[in-house]
């Protein structure tokens, strides 16, 4: 069994900024641009501005609103303690069969999201996840396939029927002990538009916020020109497969390539499919674009559960943009991205344009 350290995770992840030298134009605009670690993940956030004193204040706004969604969504007590009183998903699991509790807007927020796209998926997500992804243990030193009769055992926990999200009252409550929430797969991308709606608000025009390989872009870049964000090869180390424009949107990439382990050459990785407990095995790599982070986010790690022509359906139906890489090596497309997709040469995969 073979484990990847976290900084070989972070620079693994799917997306990724190309040609960052940027021409300052004649109006001489400052560029300012910072880093945390935050969320799992090195957060990078690049602001463009006329005055440079605003734009470190804009910053640590952003921060701010990244920190405070972190902290929410948080699964487990602060280290070393069984406090959860920072966290309303950790609170929320705590009660689980016991209570309702009271959460903050942006977690009902998004668990009413999550609730929304499960139906729309057809069970492909499903934020009741946890008590599965516990068993494999992707987050710990020595994650591990669980014996079959567990995972049988323990599906039944994985309900979204059984999370009740009161937004009158502004509860939510788990009917049965033992089940858990895990907002993995939604709240990195929803703590980003909330750091960009922040950087909006202090007035920035032009923006790149790189959660981990979530990017959201404000305006154009500093050239006004379009960002070129490079979806990275998902077996290549330093490869690219595409390269797409991307002017005030987001694009997310969900990947077999990031957190996993391997057991007599086969990969198990980190995104389970909640109907069967096992990792999802259609594809290799699935990015979305779409005008919202939040979105883009669980899209990406919605469609790579299912299957390739039912992902771009429904990718189509919801009016988001997307490019997929199945486990035979092929690229898929939306017909919305053919003019914003520059799919590279070379490489071990097939194209098939739309």
């Amino acid at each position: 069994m073979t484990r990847r350290s976290n900084l070989l995770l972070i620079l693994c992840l799917g997306l990724l900024v190309v040609g960052v030298s940027v021409f300052l134009s004649e109006h001489r605009i400052k560029e300012y641009r910072s880093e945390q670690f935050l969320m799992d993940t090195l957060v990078s956030i690049k602001v463009y501005g006329d005055d440079v004193a605003t734009l470190p204040v804009a910053v640590t706004a952003a921060y701010g609103e990244m920190h405070r969604i972190a902290a929410l969504v948080d699964r487990f007590p602060l280290p070393g303690t069984e406090d959860c009183r920072r966290s309303d998903v950790c609170r929320i699991n705590e009660m689980a069969g016991i209570s309702p509790v009271r959460v903050d807007a942006d977690t009902l927020a998004m668990l009413l999201l999550a609730k929304k796209y499960h139906n729309l998926s057809a069970g492909a997500f499903d934020v009741t996840i946890g008590p599965v992804m516990d068993l494999w243990d992707f987050a710990g030193e020595n994650p591990k396939i669980p014996a079959s009769s567990i995972i049988v055992e323990t599906l039944p926990l994985v309900d979204i029927e059984n999370l009740v999200v009161n937004d009158v009252e502004s509860t939510v409550y788990l009917r049965n002990v033992g089940m858990k929430l895990d907002l993995g797969a939604l709240a990195k991308g929803y703590a980003t538009e909330k750091a960009l709606q922040a950087l909006a608000k202090q007035g920035i025009k032009k923006a790149l916020i790189d959660a981990g390989g979530n990017i959201r872009v404000l305006g154009s870049n500093a050239s006004n020109a379009p960002w070129r964000i490079g979806i990275k090869d998902p077996r290549k180390a330093g490869g690219l497969i595409a390269i797409v424009a991307l002017e005030d949107a987001a694009a997310v990439t969900s990947g077999d390539y990031y957190r996993y382990f391997e057991v007599a050459g086969q990969r198990y990785h980190h995104i389970l499919d909640p109907r069967s407990g096992y990792p999802a095995s259609e594809n290799m790599s699935v990015t979305v674009v779409s005008q919202d982070a939040g979105l883009a986010d669980l899209l990406s790690t919605t469609f790579f559960v299912m299957k390739g022509e039912e992902a771009l359906a429904l990718a189509e139906k919801l009016g988001v943009n997307l490019v997929l890489v199945n486990v035979d090596g092929r690229i898929f497309h939306t017909p919305g991205l053919a003019a914003h997709l520059e799919v590279l040469p070379g490489g071990a995969y097939r194209y098939d344009p739309r």
